[in-house]
């Protein structure tokens, strides 16, 4: 008669198993609300950015009394505009900059932590493996 064998018998725990996935559920979690909240942000800068742009464009096709006020709205329009992209680029550069730096150290900790628990089961599961071989023999 063959004795049949079951997954706990070969030190299959599903509770160290349901750890391991409910970190790279958390890991996946974080991430997300990292890329929604930089999405937000940048959203929220070029919709700002379009509506001042919209804003300055009103003021320059505006009628002007005289024909030199033009000439003095077109430049002010230019320098408007000149100094618009490089409030948003500023902006969106630093909404970059902090993105890579919280999923640079979040991809650091959640690394370390899987790494960890999926060392620690595979030492586990190879200790029990070496048990089991020395029971059969």
């Amino acid at each position: 008669m063959r004795l049949r064998r079951g997954p706990s018998d070969f030190g299959y725990d599903p509770k160290g198993y349901e750890d391991i996935f409910k970190t790279l559920t958390t890991a996946n979690e974080r991430m997300t609300s990292i890329f929604i909240e930089t999405a937000t942000k940048s959203t929220d800068i070029a919709s700002d950015t379009a509506k001042e742009a919209f804003s300055n464009l009103c003021e320059v096709t505006a009628v002007r009394d005289e024909q030199a006020d033009y000439g003095k709205a077109y430049s002010d329009f230019v320098q408007k505009q000149a100094d618009l992209f490089v409030r948003a680029t500023r902006s969106l550069g630093g909404v970059t900059q902090e993105f890579s730096t919280e999923t640079t150290e979040f991809a650091s900790k959640a690394g370390e932590e899987l790494s960890g628990k999926v060392t620690a089961k595979a030492n586990e599961a190879t200790d029990t493996v070496k048990d089991a071989a020395k029971k059969a023999a």
